[in-house]
């Protein structure tokens, strides 16, 4: 795992809608096409839309990028989202053939890069919300690239989903598809887990394996899941969802304290999670 990634390129430009389809309750699936290649695209970047022509809202939103393949020159690039506010709730009414203005890829996503030696065998996504959307790219390439780390370390892969109701959950089939290890939590007990998914935790870690917990969604879930590692010792890395307005590291909107070396040792700084995140070492933010 890295914490800060290189200088890359952005691609930035129109798209088109291909789907616009409601997957669980005011969740969609929004796939775009590109007709040119994209940057390559890592686990747990993201990217931002913004409807052209309007100006209510003026600025873009970052969404996680759920899928991409690229086939013949031509980028077909998915996200799942879920509508919060004006701008999820003008993009669910859009239809195939709309143009929508797209940057991409955005932010340091985790990375599936580390040396064979170091890569833990086990790895444990927890998801909240809309948290399990920046997951599906990294269940794939931890389980379906060919001599991947994991299919040679006969490594595994589990998702652990919390929503507030089973009428939330999406998505699931596509990561039982990847045969990851599904487990559900809901606010109501309506399927799965009657509880807070960070429970679930315990259930799944198995001393006899080297293990990192990697997690998405709203901030207490983050803590609650950062504690149970710490309480372990093992590696956790978060992905935050901290409200953003360029997504592009200009306006400095959506900073977050974080703990650095120095000099004089440890001290505190700020990173931008646009920029240097959305992905960070739970161990150097201040919870």
């Amino acid at each position: 795992m890295t914490d800060f990634c290189a200088e890359k390129s952005v691609w930035y430009g129109t798209s088109r809608v291909v789907e616009n389809c409601r997957v669980a309750d005011e969740t969609y699936r929004l796939s775009l096409k590109i007709h040119e290649p994209l940057p390559e695209i890592r686990p747990g970047q993201f990217v931002m839309l913004r409807l052209p022509n309007h100006t209510d809202p003026l600025l873009g939103r970052p969404l996680a990028i759920y899928r991409v393949e690229t086939n013949a020159g031509v980028s077909l690039l998915e996200v799942v989202y879920i509508v919060v506010g004006r701008m999820t709730a003008k993009l669910a009414a859009v239809s195939p053939g709309t143009k929508l203005s797209l940057w991409a890829p955005l932010g340091n996503g985790f990375s599936t890069l580390a040396a064979p030696e170091k890569m833990p065998n086990h790895t444990i996504m927890v998801a909240g919300g809309i948290g399990q959307t920046p997951f599906f790219m990294l269940a794939e390439s931890l389980l379906c690239k060919p001599q991947s780390h994991s299919q040679q370390n006969g490594g595994r892969c589990t998702l652990l989903y919390g929503a507030k109701t089973k009428a939330r959950l999406a998505c699931v089939d596509d990561f039982q598809r990847l045969l990851v290890d599904v487990h559900i939590a809901t606010d109501d007990g309506s399927q799965g887990y009657h509880g807070r998914v960070t429970d679930l935790i315990a259930d799944v870690c198995k001393p006899s394996e080297s293990t990192q917990i990697l997690c998405c969604g709203p901030k207490p879930m983050l803590r609650s899941a950062f504690n149970v590692a710490k309480t372990r010792q093992l590696p956790c890395y978060v992905s935050l969802e901290t409200p953003m307005s360029c997504g592009l590291g200009i306006c400095y909107g959506c900073v977050v304290p974080y703990r650095v070396e120095s000099d004089m040792g440890e001290v505190w700084d700020y990173r931008r999670t646009c920029t240097d995140g959305p992905v960070f070492d739970a161990y150097r933010l201040r919870w």
